[in-house]
Order: structure tokens, then sequence, then C-alpha cells
């Protein structure tokens, strides 16, 4: 009941009881008016949401922090009543709600609502409680009614390019060979060409400018070719061990494998393939090196926990499977400082750290 409701049937009960202490006909018709029409109300309330079925489309999969469309259907399966002012709620993982609201549906027909809509967190939902309410008649009563519908919906996590693929020749690095360069060198030498504005005085190649200024022309810069290499393949490695007692935010989980996603993404986009070795998959490979793998390992993300009895030795087991033909980037939700001496074999190894990004979860809701 409503303060509205509240107010009316506690005013009706009031003027019955003093219409009967005071034997006044007209008070007690209008304490019982009031009455009836709070029943009334109470009984239409609840007929106003008999029979209703609701229905929804979406895609199978979609990225959390993504806007995808959301179709819901309100179905009126009652012949005579009409349905007025229905409220839609329904909830997804990640404190992620829906609100739409059908202003009128009439009897044996339905009301079709499409509208934008993001969920903040991953997760998987195949059953989805979905709550129907009304206020109609009068705002007397909020009438509610519980409906469970089915329809499987995996939230992919939010993809995070680490900073590290974006440094200078960072990922090219981490596998050096003879006649390749370091990410902080000039790399493979391409050509000379004449000064232009904003070329650094440490591009000059003086011998060209000596030789070119004798001829009354101008200085000469040497050209470089983009540092380091592509790799062939990576072995990305991920895991939740960290020595001593670091504290585990409620969020660094879910930011390391924001950054799983983003790097799995972003090799794939360069043609990288690459092989994926987990703790939460219980150190078991996972290949992937075409669309559909990586599709498919980001939809297992969506369901992953994380491992909380990882030790020492297993990540050290891994590390020794590692093959030197590949390019080892490790990446986990502990910072780098209380695990990275475990890397002293791979010191080329790309690091992520997982204190780059910070962001916390939040209550998203969308309402029509």
């Amino acid at each position: 009941m409503t303060a509205r409701g509240a107010g009316l049937a506690g005013g009706s009960s009031a003027l019955l009881a003093g219409g009967l202490l005071a034997a006044d006909g007209l008070l007690v018709v209008l304490g019982g008016c009031g009455l009836l029409l709070v029943i009334l109300a109470w009984l239409l309330g609840k007929l106003n949401l008999h029979r209703l079925e609701v229905t929804m489309h979406f895609p199978a999969s979609v990225s959390a922090g993504t806007p995808f469309d959301l179709e819901l259907t309100l179905h009126n399966k009652r012949s005579l009543l009409d349905a007025f002012q229905t409220e839609i709620q329904l909830s997804f993982p990640g404190n992620a709600s829906c609100k739409a609201v059908a202003p009128w549906t009439a009897a044996g027909s339905a009301s079709r609502i499409i509208q934008s809509t993001t969920i903040p967190g991953r997760g998987y939902i195949d059953t989805h409680h979905v709550t129907l309410s009304s206020l109609f008649p009068l705002g007397i009563f909020l009438s509610k009614q519980q409906l469970n519908t089915r329809k499987g919906l995996t939230i992919k996590p939010r993809p995070i390019i680490p900073m590290e693929f974006s440094s200078y020749g960072s990922l090219h690095d981490t596998l050096p060979h003879n006649g390749l360069t370091s990410g902080q060198s000039f790399g493979e030498p391409h050509g000379i060409r004449p000064w232009q504005a904003g070329d650094s005085a440490r591009h000059i190649h003086w011998p060209a400018s000596a030789r070119s200024m004798t001829r009354g022309h101008g200085l000469r810069i040497r050209e470089y070719d983009p540092p380091g290499f592509h790799p062939d393949q990576c072995h990305l490695i991920f895991h939740s061990y960290a020595s001593g007692r670091e504290m585990l935010r409620e969020d660094r989980f879910e930011r390391a494998l924001s950054l799983l996603t983003g790097s799995l993404l972003e090799l794939q986009q360069r043609g990288i393939p690459c092989i994926i070795t987990c703790d939460f998959f219980d150190w078991e490979p996972v290949t992937c090196s075409t669309r559909k793998q990586v599709i498919s390992c980001l939809m297992n993300l969506a369901r992953v926990q994380r491992n909380t009895g990882t030790e020492v030795h297993d990540l050290e087991n891994e590390l020794r499977t590692v093959s030197p033909d590949y390019t080892l980037v490790v990446i986990s939700d502990m910072s780098p400082n209380s695990w990275k001496h475990l890397l002293a074999r791979h010191p080329q190894a790309l690091v992520i750290d997982i204190r780059q990004i910070s962001y916390q979860k939040k209550t998203m809701q969308t309402a029509v």
C-alpha cells in the first residue's frame, strides 16, 4: 500500500468509526465508501497483472560496458481487461537493472519496447527474474508479480588493452634475436632525407649533412624502421599467486580479466597466434590462433572464478614449460613486485602491471 492508499484507508476507517460512535449515518456511508474504494483498488490492481507474460530478445553474448539493444514484449493474455501502467524490471549480472513501462496493453495484444542497455560487469545468466509492478488504479496499491524467463546471456569481460602493448617497441622486443634492436633504440636504418621542422638533432646524419652543405644544401636526417619486430607467437600466462601477504582488492581480479581480454583481442588483431595458460583453467593450455578460438575463450572467461589456491611451484612449473620460441606475457591480479622475481629465467618477458587501471563496480540502471 502506498502513502496515498494508507491515507485513504486511515481516513475512511476514522470516518466509519466516528460515524458508528456518533450514530451519524453520513459519516458511516462516507467511511464505508472509502474502504470499499480501497478494496476495489486492490482487486483491480491484482487483475491488472493477471495473465501477463514477458518475452525478451537480445544477443546471445555481449561485452561488458558495450551498449546493446534489448527488446521487451509484454503479452496480455486476457480477453476482456486491458493492462495499464505496467512497469517491467529485470536484473542482470554486475548489479545492472533494466526498467521499462508499458502505458497501455490492450486485451489479447502486446506492447513492445526496444531500448539500449549496458551491463558493466561480466557474467552469465540463463534465467531472468522479471518483476511486473503497477500503481493502477489511482496509485493506492503497488501491485507486483514475479515471473521467470529462460534465455541465455553471456557477458564477456570488458576489454582493456594493456599500456605495455602501446609503449615504444615493448611487445616487439620480448624475444630479441641477432640483427634486431631493442625498443628504446632507433631500429634498422631505412634511408636519408632532407631535414624537416620538428626533427630531433640526434637523428642528424653528420657525414651526409657535411657533404650536403658543401654543395649548398641543408642538413640530412637518417630515417629508421620501427624498432623490434612482431613476434611470431605469444604465450600468455595468467595467475593469482603473490608472495607475502598482499591484500586482494575486490575489483583486482576483474581488472586482470579485462587486461587479459584486451591482450587476446589485440594479439588477434595483429595476427599473432597465442597460447594462454591460466590457473583458473587448471593450467590447461588454450590455443587462440583464430578469431573463433578467441571468441570461445572469451565466452569461457565470462564464467570463471578466481583460483585461491595457486602456489609458487605451480607458477614455476608453467614458466619452465614456455618454449624459447614464444614471446612470454604474464598477467596477474597481484602487483608484479610480489612475483616478478620468479621470471629470472625470462628477463625479456613482458609483465603486465595490474596497477595501471582503476575502476569500481557501479550500479547501472536504464529506464524508458
